[in-house]
Formats: C-alpha cells, sequence, structure tokens
C-alpha cells in the first residue's frame, strides 16, 4: 500500500472534501488527485498496490450518468477500492452499490463503501437542507472509517473476494440513471458578468452569453453556489416545492459498510 489514488466527481466541493477526510485517517503520506468534475483531469495510471478512493454525488438515488461515465475511465487490476455517495440528507438509495460495480467493472476490487451526508445542491439561507454538511463531526467520522478500511485491508486477504464477502445497501442497477427534470438556471440583475459559472459547469451547459442549455444542465448547481454576487438561480417553482419538502428531514447520520 504505498499510495492512495482519490478520483472523485464533485461539483460543489462536498465529495472532494469527505474523500480528502478518508485519505487523511488512513495515513499513507503518498496521494494522487484525479478531479473528474470537469472531464479534463490528465489520466493517472493506477499502480499495483495502490488503494482507489472513488466517490460521487447522489441524484435521485443514482449516481449521475456522466459521473459513472466518467469515474468508470480508471482502470484497475484487482486493486482495493472504497467507495463513497455523497447525497444532500435525502437517500442514497442505490448509489453505494452503483459505485461498487462501477470499479469492480473497471478492475478494482471493492472493500468497503459508504453514504455521507453533504449540503444538499438545493440548499439556501431560506432552505436549510444539511447546509454546511460535511461539519466537523462528519469529517471525523470520515477519517475513522478510513482508519478501519486500511485496518480491514492490513488484516488478511480477505478484502480480495470483493462483493462477495462485502454487503452494502441497494441493488445493482441494470438500468441507466434517470434523466433530470428540464430545467436550466439563469442569471438576475445581480450579474456582473464575470463568468466564473462558465467553468464551474461540469458539463459545459453555460455559454459566453450565460445562457444555460436545459437539455446539457444536469441541476448540480455548480454555478448557483460558485457565483460571488449569488446572480444565478433556477427560473422554475418545481425547485422551491423540491426545497421546502427536503427541509423537513430529519438530519441523517454518515452510514459505513465493511
Amino acid at each position: 500500500m504505498k499510495r492512495l489514488v482519490l478520483a472523485y466527481f464533485s461539483p460543489t466541493h462536498t465529495t472532494q472534501k469527505l474523500i480528502r477526510a478518508i485519505a487523511e485517517g488512513m495515513g499513507i503520506k503518498e496521494i494522487a488527485e484525479m478531479d473528474m468534475t470537469t472531464g479534463t483531469d490528465s489520466q493517472i495510471s493506477v499502480e499495483e498496490d495502490d488503494i482507489l478512493l472513488v466517490g460521487g454525488p447522489v441524484y435521485q438515488g443514482r449516481i449521475p450518468a456522466v459521473a459513472a461515465e466518467r469515474l468508470g475511465r480508471i482502470k484497475g487490476d484487482g486493486q482495493a477500492a472504497v467507495c463513497l455517495a455523497v447525497y444532500g440528507n435525502n437517500r442514497f438509495g442505490d448509489a453505494i452499490i452503483e459505485l461498487a460495480g462501477i470499479v469492480e467493472k473497471s478492475g478494482f476490487t471493492p472493500v468497503a463503501g459508504a453514504g455521507f451526508v453533504g449540503e444538499h445542491s438545493y440548499a439556501t439561507d431560506k432552505w436549510i437542507i444539511a447546509n454546511g454538511r460535511p461539519n466537523s463531526d462528519d469529517i471525523e467520522k470520515a477519517k475513522l472509517f478510513g482508519k478501519r478500511v486500511l485496518d480491514k485491508i492490513k488484516s488478511g486477504d480477505d478484502w480480495k473476494l470483493g462483493l462477495e464477502k462485502l454487503s452494502l445497501p441497494g441493488e445493482m442497477p441494470t438500468e441507466p440513471a434517470p434523466t433530470m427534470p428540464l430545467m436550466e438556471t439563469v442569471i438576475t440583475d445581480k450579474c456582473t458578468a464575470c463568468r466564473i459559472c462558465i467553468p464551474a459547469c461540469p458539463v459545459g451547459a453555460i455559454d459566453e452569453e450565460l445562457i444555460c442549455d436545459g437539455d446539457k444542465c444536469i441541476k448540480c448547481c455548480a454555478c448557483i453556489k460558485v457565483c460571488p454576487e449569488n446572480a444565478r438561480e433556477f427560473n422554475t417553482p418545481m425547485i422551491e416545492k423540491i426545497s421546502e419538502k427536503l427541509s423537513k428531514l430529519d438530519d441523517k447520520s454518515p452510514e459505513t459498510f465493511l
């Protein structure tokens, strides 16, 4: 175990924070990172005895199709893989086992999975939906999870049995992830045309005129979260209805599976 390879799709950086916390808990100093969010990261070859930490957000109980495709590009040869699904305090559904299936198909051996809460993409000052998560308690639990994962790998070769010995929640999906409703973000009169939202979009849905293509948009809200003037928003009442419903849910705690 000479190196950790961190691979994640993280439009609003919550998955990134948790992946890094898990890595810190494992205590392995040599780390390589692959930020697959924009799809432009140069490929890092995974070497013998590396451990892969792979993570993505949960949309409607699944890993979004674009994230699944990009994370599936990483190829292994039996190396251990840890699967992290980050959800906005609703449910992680089939996302953890879906990630395990993705990495297994790519040649890795799933050894652990986890579902952690991150601030929901739709969270605002008005709608409190896991605002500020992962918090300090989440981060400490992620570090502890990382330590437990490393202890499991060091304890013997049982981890090499992969999903045969690893019980993960949900069912392995057989159909593509559902598409999100057709919506797009729009600019308001607060916009200063700084264009910081354009490179923040993981799917290139915002053009030079700052118009969002609703067919491309995956509703991750990266453009909304990154805007320094709070000048982007969804122009549909559907988001208000969803946000109100989600804001009434009890706070969830991280769940880990080894």
